[in-house]
This record gives C-alpha cells, sequence and structure tokens, in this order.
C-alpha cells in the first residue's frame, strides 16, 4: 500500500507560487521534492509549475524532441516520430524507476505516462494520414511534455510524503478570442481562469500545473514561443494573489550572458524590473519577456 502523505498544503499561509525549469525537473527532482518544497510548506502555501523534463542539452530535452516528432510527420521518414515518442517515454520510465521507492506509486505512474504517449502516437498516426499538422495540433504535441513531467513530479511528491495533485489545464481556456489581437484582456482573463482551475485542487494539496494551458488562439507557439511556462507561473502568481512568484533554474540568477557559452559571464546581484525585461527581449532565457508585463 503506498504510504499515507504526511505533508500537506497549508491554507492559511502566504501563497508561493514555485516554477520550476525543465532542466531542474530532469536533474534535480530530488532536491525539489525532498527539500525545497517540503520546507517552504512550513511557512506558505504552495503552487508549483513545471516545465517539460530535459537535461543540460536542451536538443535532447523534451520540447525540443515533441517538435522533431511533430515535423517527422510531414516529412519522408515519417516512420521516425513513432520512435521519438517512444524515446522519450522510455526516459521517464527510467527516471520513475530511480527517483520512486513506493511500488504502488511507481505502477500507476508508469502506467499512466505510457497511457499518455499512447495517445499521443495515435494523435500522430491521425495527422500523418491526413498529412496536416495544424498550429493547433502542434500545440497539443507540444504541451505532452508538461503533462508527463507535472505526472512524474506529484508522484515523486508523494513517494516523499507530500500531498501532491497533479493539474492539467489543457482544457482550461473555455472563451472565444481573436487570435490576431491577444491584448492586455486576454491575459488578465487567462489569469483568472487559471487562478479558478488551481483553487479547484483538492483541499490541502500542492497542486502540479502544467504550463500548457490547451491550445490558444493562434496557436501557443506562434503567439507566445517556447518558455511560456514562465507565463503560466505569472499569471497563476497574479490570479491567486501570490505572495510572490519564485523561477527555479539550473544557474544561481540572472547572468550578463549565458554561463555555459560565455565563461566570463557575470551574476547580476541586483536588477530591475525594466532592465530584466530588457535582457528578455534581447534573448535571455532565463525569463519569458511576457513573464515580465504580468
Amino acid at each position: 500500500m503506498p504510504q499515507t502523505p504526511k505533508i500537506s498544503n497549508p491554507l492559511d499561509k502566504p501563497i508561493l507560487v514555485l516554477k520550476f525549469g525543465g532542466t531542474s525537473v530532469g536533474k534535480f527532482i530530488q532536491n525539489i521534492c525532498a527539500q525545497i518544497i517540503p520546507n517552504l510548506l512550513k511557512t506558505h502555501r504552495v503552487i508549483v509549475v513545471c516545465s517539460a523534463r530535459s537535461t543540460d542539452v536542451k536538443a535532447k530535452g523534451t520540447t525540443t524532441r515533441l517538435v522533431k516528432a511533430s515535423d517527422a510527420v510531414l516529412s519522408d521518414a515519417s516512420a521516425d516520430y513513432q520512435q521519438i515518442v517512444q524515446d522519450i517515454l522510455d526516459d521517464h520510465l527510467e527516471a520513475v524507476q530511480q527517483n520512486i521507492d513506493d511500488a504502488t506509486i511507481k505502477k500507476d505512474l508508469s502506467e499512466s505516462l505510457s497511457n499518455v504517449c499512447r495517445r499521443l502516437k495515435v494523435f500522430l498516426e491521425a495527422a500523418e494520414v491526413i498529412n496536416e499538422v495544424s498550429p493547433k495540433s502542434k500545440d497539443i504535441i507540444i504541451g505532452t511534455g508538461e503533462k508527463l513531467a507535472c505526472e512524474y513530479v506529484a508522484a515523486v511528491l508523494r513517494d516523499k510524503g507530500v500531498d501532491a495533485t497533479y493539474v492539467n489545464l489543457e482544457k482550461a481556456i473555455d472563451r472565444h478570442f481573436d487570435p490576431s489581437h491577444l491584448d492586455q484582456k486576454f491575459y488578465d482573463y487567462l489569469s483568472k481562469r487559471l487562478a479558478q482551475v488551481v483553487d479547484e485542487c483538492d483541499s490541502g494539496s500542492v497542486p502540479v500545473v502544467t504550463g500548457y494551458f490547451g491550445p490558444c488562439p493562434g496557436s501557443i507557439l506562434y503567439s507566445i514561443g517556447r518558455g511560456y511556462t514562465d507565463l503560466t507561473a505569472a499569471l497563476i502568481a497574479v490570479g491567486v494573489g501570490a505572495q510572490e512568484l519564485q523561477v527555479w533554474k539550473e544557474v544561481d540568477g540572472i547572468f550578463t550572458a549565458d554561463p555555459r557559452k560565455v565563461p566570463s559571464a557575470r551574476l547580476l546581484k541586483i536588477i530591475t524590473p525594466e532592465e530584466a525585461a530588457e535582457l528578455t527581449y534581447y534573448g535571455s532565457e532565463v525569463i519569458h519577456p511576457f513573464t515580465m508585463e504580468q
């Protein structure tokens, strides 16, 4: 029998939204689930938002491989998308074996992740038959990465004795918007709507929320771009009235350049919101530019 969660999410504490990047989920899952979140639950009501799992090499990350699978559907090597999805599943199942001790949690999660990837394969096969991958279809394909990651993180938390619930935002948008004119009204609506979905999570449980919030008017990739999970976390933080949004990355903060590419890059001790926004617009990957606007 799985162990009964010992750590619950306090409802009478200030709200803290934690966003974990893909590399953090891929490399530091034990630190996140056994140390960071349990410690913060002592002083805060916590909401977790996760990107798709990744590694040190962005080209091997889940999102990048899902983009390749989407592109492969319409290429001469269309059969390759099946192997890409299988490789993604195998990576996640290996992580499950390495990071979860409870046999029941491990079994249930493995079956759930396998079902998600099985449905994705069927979806890709259908796209191959009609020889079309629409922007909306591509959103659905890419969004699979956050589903896998968040189910995984929620399960690891439960394995560590933390009451956690996987929250899928893929059907959150329930209104029609003009895709050519996504103004602040859309983001204000989205903030309230995402907060509503998160608040429906079981009382006392830590919501582990997908960064992907469903097919976006005009396509999430084209309208917002990769890194949209930062925006999701910011919108949720605004919607629930969080005391703070923390964006956890594999680096120590905001640098003058990418420290993986520029060894002489310096860590900025202090930065204004305006300066951070300017950095994001000029290519910094630490925070998505739309996040700064919210």
